[in-house]
């Protein structure tokens, strides 16, 4: 016996192709309850339909314009500057000072400390000022800093390091960028289902009707081959497919909100009115597939360049345990015209001066064994990263394994049903034959029409499963150009 047509089914595929959590709407407003001539006139234009997009458009809205994919792109932008931060820190270890004020005099030498004591006529011959109240400004500058010349490796393992976490980033946001391009398919999907959906329960319904139409005009003749008990079977099956049917249009709500969120498109979207079809990309060998994931899966590629992270962090914290050798520079001048100038060779001058310095250095911070025990630790991180990778590499064949399994049931099961429904389709041909020719009565379409409608509505199902198997196959091995297209 044929399974009855169940339209539930509906709801709960297109349910399923939502996975992203879509805002409440306010519904809205519908037209007003009486319409004026004018009104009439205007309502006779023709309608702005909203534009129809393709999968193919879909998938580029949602590329430029959703959320998950912008914070992505910040991360990028982040790690870069971090690299950047990196590049020109070595080269940038220099400071610099600067000092404005005003001093009182200061008077005084090395041999006569206290200028105060001696008189006008010998402070005189000595030069310094007489003014014992007078503020004149002073001025000090200083820089100075270090160009590193060999750093037994610590500049180029932290370049390494950052530059690896760049590729981190930029995996981080294709792994990103995959699985809202999955949520686009699954959601394009669901939203062509539901309204292949619609359709078929308008079809049905019609024949329906014709059928209904039928019996009653036999009735009206007084044709004893029919009665009202067949009538009512017609009319009551009738309403189980509208009951049913109503579900269809509740899934295409939710899948047309899931794509205006993914896409960007608030309002005026719509996608090209077609029926579902077979995927455009053709289902492989699974060694292909498999391949696939070793070289572009994100979460492999991330591992990969997790763990060159991780060993440069290694070479790094090797490196500290040895000095920075460098060339160390620095210039100053400080001019206080109310202090007294020393001119004296061995005299510190803190007041007036100007001077340079350039010479051969060394830093070594002697923390060895603490620094030996950050060694250990990043050369544990690097063992977990290692680990990680070999699990995302297992993990990715499994689920291309898993993946792969679905798309072949799939594709087999669409086969099935689409010669059932061939074969349901010959059987109501046939059925309707006997109809015209007035050997069977109208009700003997009802079973074959059941039938026809439960085949029909699981090879909608199952061709809708079997482009989401598809795009899910694509997804996990990383092959975003093994997926359907939509062209």
């Amino acid at each position: 016996m044929t399974r009855t047509w169940s339209l539930p089914l509906v709801a709960c595929a297109v349910c399923a192709a939502v996975v992203v959590a879509v805002p409440a709407r306010a519904a809205d407003p519908g037209p007003a309850a009486s319409a004026t001539p004018a009104d009439d006139a205007v309502l006779a234009r023709p309608t702005i339909r909203a534009h129809q997009f393709t999968l193919e458009e879909s998938l580029a809205l949602a590329d430029r314009n959703f959320p998950n994919l912008w914070a992505a792109r910040a991360r990028l932008a982040y790690t870069h500057a971090q690299l950047e931060e990196v590049r020109w820190t070595p080269w940038f270890q220099w400071s610099a000072n600067a000092l404005f004020g005003v001093t009182p005099p200061l008077v005084g030498t090395v041999i006569f400390p206290d200028g105060t004591t001696l008189n006008s006529r010998n402070i005189t011959g000595l030069g310094i000022g007489t003014c014992s109240t007078c503020l004149q400004p002073a001025v000090h500058f200083d820089i100075g800093g270090v160009v590193p010349l060999y750093t037994f490796g610590k500049i180029t393992s932290s370049l390494e390091a950052a530059e690896a976490n760049v590729r981190v980033s930029e995996w981080d946001m294709e792994k990103a960028r995959q699985g809202m391009r999955m949520d686009v398919r699954r959601a394009y999907f669901g939203l062509q289902f539901a309204r292949d959906v619609t359709y078929i329960a308008k079809d049905a319904t019609d024949r329906l009707d014709k059928a209904i139409t039928g019996i009653k005009e036999r009735l009206a003749k007084g044709d004893q081959g029919v009665n009202d008990t067949d009538r009512l079977s017609l009319e009551t099956y009738k309403q189980e497919v509208i009951a049913q049917a109503l579900q269809a249009p509740k899934g295409e709500t939710y899948a047309v909100a899931a794509l205006r969120f993914l896409t960007g498109v608030e309002v005026g979207y719509d996608v090209v009115d077609e029926p579902l079809k077979r995927p455009d990309r053709p289902l492989v060998a699974v060694a292909q597939y498999l391949e696939a994931a070793r070289i572009l899966r994100p979460d492999v590629n991330m591992a990969r360049a997790g763990v060159v992270a991780r060993r440069a962090l290694v070479d790094y914290n090797r490196a500290r345990l040895y000095p920075d050798i460098g060339l160390t520079l620095g210039a100053s001048f400080t001019s206080t015209p109310s202090a007294t100038q020393q001119n004296n060779l061995f005299a510190s001058d803190p007041f007036n001066g100007f001077g340079y310095v350039g010479g051969l250095g060394m830093r070594w911070s002697l923390d060895l064994l603490p620094q030996a025990a950050r060694t250990q630790q990043a050369e544990a991180q690097l063992e977990e990263t290692r680990a990680l990778q070999r699990l995302a590499l297992g993990n990715a064949g499994l689920e291309v394994e898993k993946a792969y399994a679905d798309a072949v049931e799939a594709k087999a099961r669409e086969e099935a049903w689409e010669k059932a429904e061939h074969i349901t389709k010959q059987w109501i041909a046939n059925v309707q034959d006997h109809i015209d020719l007035g050997t069977w009565n109208e009700t003997s379409l009802n079973f074959p029409l059941r039938s026809y409608l439960n085949a029909r509505v699981q090879h909608l199902q199952a061709l809708m499963d079997y482009n989401v198997a598809m795009s899910n196959l694509a997804m996990v091995s990383g092959w975003d150009s093994a997926a359907p297209q939509g062209s």
